[in-house]
């Protein structure tokens, strides 16, 4: 038995080819593709903000570097915390600190990607609080040293006047002033763990000298 075949079944007709698909997708389906869609979205924008984030890191850490080592003339801060740690005023330190903390500051926001710049503000923030911590601690050390050092010249200036004093005026007010200071709190606040053997050696000295300041017919 042979089957006939016409020409409209092996070619398709304009009217075959203009039939409108008639197939739907159903609500459910719509929802998955609707859902994978989105995922992919917020797939490749947590991937984008995850590479910023990490470039700005980066960033960070190259410009932070910069900022404390400085770059060709500018000093960098770790230069001008050693200076301001060297100084005995502390008001005049802070100010040189945070001088060119905020010239650092203001010229490094203006190199850096948006999102850095939050970053190298709370980073500078953080340093700030550090550095300047740092310098008073350093300025008020150096103050009780220059204190320490007019202090021990003040002891030898009394022990001078204890031993060689003109009058026994001169020699008891410099023994009273002596042992008032030695036996003070601010002695103790200046020379701490020192103050004893302080005591020691100026008892020492005095005795010394004094022995051989009297005539040989009175030693």
């Amino acid at each position: 038995m042979s089957i006939k075949l016409y020409k409209s079944q092996l070619t398709p007709t304009t009217n075959d080819s203009n039939v409108a698909d008639r197939r739907q997708i159903n609500l459910g389906e719509a929802q998955s593709i609707g859902k994978a869609m989105k995922g992919m979205l917020q797939s490749g924008e947590k991937l984008y903000i995850k590479h910023l984030d990490i470039k700005s890191d980066n960033e960070l850490l190259e410009k932070s570097k910069e900022i404390m080592n400085g770059k060709g003339d500018n000093e960098g801060l770790s230069a001008t915390v050693i200076k301001a740690s060297e100084m005995k005023d502390d008001k005049a330190a802070l100010e040189l600190y945070n001088n060119q903390w905020k010239s650092l500051l203001e010229s490094s926001k203006n190199e850096v990607s948006w999102m850095t710049k939050k970053k190298l503000s709370l980073w500078m923030n953080k340093q700030q609080l550090k550095d300047t911590n740092a310098i008073k601690v350093a300025t008020t050390t150096n103050m009780i040293n220059g204190l320490r050092i007019n202090y021990t010249d003040q002891i030898e200036t009394w022990k001078k006047s204890i031993v060689y004093g003109a009058t026994a005026l001169e020699k008891n007010a410099a023994a009273s002033d002596l042992a008032n200071f030695l036996n003070s709190d601010k002695a103790k606040e200046i020379f701490g763990d020192g103050l004893d053997k302080l005591k020691k050696d100026t008892n020492r000295d005095i005795a010394f000298f004094g022995y051989k300041n009297v005539s040989l017919a009175d030693q």
